[in-house]
């Protein structure tokens, strides 16, 4: 099933049997990415809840919403969930011959529209090289998508998609399609189609009411969490942006506020402050780096530290941290020896997928504000949408 080991729903009991029946009513069988968080009952349901509220609530049509997630998911080299997107790609609509089509090409595919393009360039940049996103980028990705509900969702979507790649990729999350299948392409194909027909008939796609708290509650309890809880001077501003769409505010907000709860504090600084320096999010890199120095620790022991160098952090944090870089830089390369590694300093297979999530958390949330920070608004003027897919294709 996965690198850590998990409780099939065979096997569930108490809450997690709970659970997993609240997903049983959406969905007729619960994918393996669902069930290697089994370990931890209340953050699956985090994670299951807020990854609904991006993918069926609002107005965005579904489809659009499979063909960001597939371009996120190949950026990030996830064998996974390319194939599961592609599933739901089709099952949301999309021809087959122009959803393969798509995967091989991505935004110089054929028959996409304009946006399309531009949107799935834009994903891809963000999730490989989010450092180097400047503001002329973001600027011509909120001229693709002026409606700022439309705009939020689709932020959602590529920010939540980094976030769940990067567990399927660390935890080595099996294929739903059988290996044999998988070994040629036909057969995959085939096979994916075939899901993807089952798929649409079991399950909806069309827009549904997702319960959450109101923006104003959101608000409170982004300032709480920051303010109170972590101690941070101020929540990230971009969250504003959310307001336009409630159910995708409150589901991430949950998805935030369960990551804080499963490390030590001092823990969750540090992987804030790697991943940070990493992608170029100065909020969590400064805040973070000043947190820890408060306490004694010095920012640049801990980069030394996830870089392999020596640091005054025991043994354990040391290896933490390292997963954490490559979980950021390169999660498609983490394999079972990496596991073993972490297992090996003290870590239970709960303890990992705790790990694994607050790092696949923070990289959605730099993704956010990578997506969402305002921007000069002399830049937002002169050029068309379609520039953005000019320069993705270059």
């Amino acid at each position: 099933m996965a690198n850590i080991r998990h409780i099939p729903p065979s096997r569930a009991a108490g809450r997690l049997a709970h659970v997993y029946k609240e997903i049983r009513a959406e969905v007729p069988r619960v994918p393996n990415l669902i069930q290697v968080f089994s370990l931890r009952p209340e953050t699956m349901v985090c994670m299951y809840r807020g990854w609904m509220a991006t993918m069926c609530g609002g107005t965005l049509p579904r489809q659009t919403k499979e063909l960001v997630a597939l371009a996120t998911s190949s950026a990030g080299k996830c064998e996974y969930s390319v194939d599961s997107h592609l599933v739901l790609l089709q099952a949301a609509g999309m021809d087959r011959e122009k959803s393969f089509d798509v995967e091989r090409r991505l935004f110089d595919a054929d028959e996409l529209s304009a946006r399309e393009r531009a949107t799935l360039g834009f994903a891809a940049r963000v999730t490989d090289d989010p450092r180097n996103l400047t503001d002329q980028h973001v600027a011509e990705f909120d001229r693709a998508w002026p409606d700022p509900e439309e705009r939020a969702q689709v932020i959602s979507v590529i920010a939540g998609e980094n976030m769940v790649f990067r567990i399927a990729n660390a935890l080595g999350v099996t294929q739903e399609i059988p290996s044999a299948l998988r070994r040629f392409d036909a057969g995959r194909r085939s096979a994916i189609t075939f899901l993807g027909r089952l798929t649409a008939l079991s399950a909806d796609f069309g827009e549904r009411p997702i319960p959450a708290r109101t923006p104003e509650e959101n608000r409170l309890g982004m300032g709480r969490l920051f303010r109170q809880q972590l101690g941070l001077p101020e929540p990230p501003f971009n969250w504003d942006l959310f307001d336009a769409c409630p159910e995708v505010f409150d589901g991430q907000l949950r998805v935030l506020e369960k990551s804080v709860a499963v490390v030590p504090r001092d823990r969750w600084m540090r992987i804030g402050l790697v991943v940070g320096r990493l992608t170029g999010s100065d909020y969590y890199a400064r805040n973070c780096a000043e947190w820890l120095e408060k306490r004694g620790v010095q920012s640049h022991d801990v980069i030394a530290a996830s870089e392999g160098h020596g640091s005054s952090l025991p043994d354990a944090e040391e290896c933490c941290l390292r997963f954490t870089r490559d979980l950021t830089l390169h999660s498609h390369t983490i394999g079972a020896d990496r596991i073993d590694e972490l297992r090996k300093r003290g870590f239970s297979d709960g303890a990992i997928l705790d790990l694994a999530y607050v790092g696949a958390v923070f990289n959605g949330m730099v993704r956010y504000l990578k997506m969402s920070k305002p921007v000069d608004a002399s830049l937002a003027r002169p050029e068309p949408a379609v520039c953005l897919e000019e320069k993705a294709s270059a």
